[in-house]
């Protein structure tokens, strides 16, 4: 009996297969290999099918990116020789000096030692598990991608370029709008910050809020930067008008590690920003979250947050929270880090959310984000390098099973050496996600986004006109045009 028994279920697990699923000799692209989900069992049965698999399939956004985490090294040293800069090896930086212990770019190609010292500093590239601290490596490459000169629309257009080729509806991207004109009116301001008479310490600034040439200055800022990556990628329509294939929305950052002044200042002007522009989405904060300046100043933080958003008619905020381990933080840093993000300073996203399981009632955490709809930003790659977290140490399938809404994103993308299409794919793999779930995921991307209301309808709509063509790639042989 126990031989019957056995061979009984064996035949009903087989039943329960999907064909496309049992015929192991078929590629996903095959005329008769089913339905969508079915043909996307099969790419999972190794990571290249799954990678050509999706590639393609339509991403609703990528929101939780910062801008100068996402350059490709590779770019950096094209951009330094255009620019006509040296390398200096000690400091690992580019230079326009050139002192005796420089070398010419030619030089450094040529030395293939002087060459893997220069990606493994200014990215993730020579880091691998326990070889050395990832956090520290992560945080350290900051320092030195800028020194090759890049302007801003080569760098965003470096990102858009990736993306569209990835098929992604919307960038987020954290990078503010920064006109000279602008900015340094604010930072002439004569002002006193007082934490508690915070209307006091806003009063300087009110008369920049609503100025027509401060606002005039950030939109003229938007526009050029729209132009000229338009142009350089021949996009039609171009960047922001609708029909464009990728639409792009910026987030300001402020400082977590900074001076309280620089924090209150840079929160005034992107809330400025906002209001100025609809293409200026939302506000963050960004730096390690476990730095001794960003535990001491969090609830200062958080006050400053909670007023400023009153005043501002409550903007749009997503927040880093919970990018935190015990390795890097005490337990009392997270026992109410994301509930206080959420509570205080008005967090409609967070990004990371790692140390979730150890806030106080964590139940009612969850239940209060999936009854709310705060959405998390899920950084595979990122959590594992620089935290050391992954599968079941990571909170994605708690956050899921709890009916929180998630969204891959991709953190910083070229210090990480990864890319959104690489997110899915370590998604899938360690958590076995069906068709179904990529989808939801790629649509709750959009969803929570924080583009304007009438733009997301269409974008919503662009994007599941993608799906469909997508789907009916899948059966016409998945060719593509060159």
């Amino acid at each position: 009996m126990p031989v019957v028994r056995t061979t009984l279920v064996a035949c009903a697990f087989l039943l329960a297969v999907p064909a496309a699923a049992a015929d192991d000799d078929r590629p996903f692209w095959h005329p008769d290999a089913g339905t969508p989900a079915e043909r996307f069992e099969l790419a999972k049965r190794t990571e290249p099918e799954l990678v050509a698999f999706l590639r393609r399939f339509p991403k609703g956004a990528d929101l939780h990116n910062h801008a100068g985490g996402a350059i490709y090294s590779d770019y950096v040293i094209d951009a330094a020789r255009v620019n006509g800069l040296r390398y200096d090896p000690v400091a690992r930086r580019f230079t326009a000096g050139e002192e005796a212990h420089t070398v010419s770019l030619d030089e450094l190609e040529a030395d293939a030692a002087m060459l893997k010292a220069f990606f493994e500093t200014v990215s993730m590239r020579g880091w691998y598990p326990n070889t050395d601290d990832g956090h520290y490596h992560f945080f350290q490459t900051f320092s030195y991608l800028g020194s090759a000169q890049r302007t801003e629309t080569q760098r965003l257009t470096e990102i858009v370029r990736r993306n569209r080729y990835q098929n992604v509806n919307y960038l987020e991207l954290m990078a503010l709008p920064t006109p000279t004109e602008a900015l340094s009116r604010f930072y002439r301001v004569s002002w006193t910050l007082d934490l508690d008479d915070l209307a006091a310490s806003l009063a300087p600034f009110e008369p920049l809020i609503d100025d027509p040439v401060v606002h005039a200055s950030i939109t003229a800022w938007l526009d050029e930067r729209a132009a000229e990556i338009s142009t350089e990628l021949g996009l039609s329509p171009p960047l922001g008008e609708p029909g464009s294939d990728i639409a792009l929305g910026y987030i300001g950052s402020l400082l977590r590690t900074g001076t309280m002044e620089r924090f209150f200042v840079g929160a005034v002007y992107t809330f400025t920003a906002m209001r100025a522009d609809d293409r200026v989405v939302g506000l963050n904060i960004v730096a390690p979250e476990d730095h001794p300046a960003s535990r001491r100043q969090f609830d200062d933080q958080m006050r400053v947050l909670d007023f400023l958003w009153e005043r501002f008619d409550r903007p749009a905020i997503t927040l880093h929270a919970g990018e935190l381990t015990l390795r890097y933080a005490p337990v009392a840093s997270m026992w109410d880090r994301i509930r206080r993000s959420i509570d205080e300073g008005h967090a409609r996203r967070i990004g990371h959310g790692i140390s979730v399981a150890w806030e106080r009632d964590v139940v009612g955490l969850l239940e209060q984000m999936a009854r709310d709809g705060v959405l998390v930003e899920i950084n595979i790659t990122s959590n594992e390098s620089i935290l050391g977290v992954r599968d079941d140490r990571h909170p994605f399938e708690m956050y899921r099973r709890a009916g929180v809404p998630v969204c891959l994103t991709t953190d910083d993308e070229g210090v990480s050496r990864s890319n959104l299409t690489m997110e899915y794919v370590k998604a899938v793999m360690r958590y076995d996600l069906g068709y179904d779930d990529i989808k939801t995921i790629s649509r709750d991307c959009l969803e929570y986004s924080f583009l304007p209301g009438g733009v997301k309808g269409e974008r919503m709509a662009m994007l599941e006109t993608a799906f469909t063509d997508f789907e009916a790639s899948l059966v016409s042989g998945y060719r593509e045009h060159q």
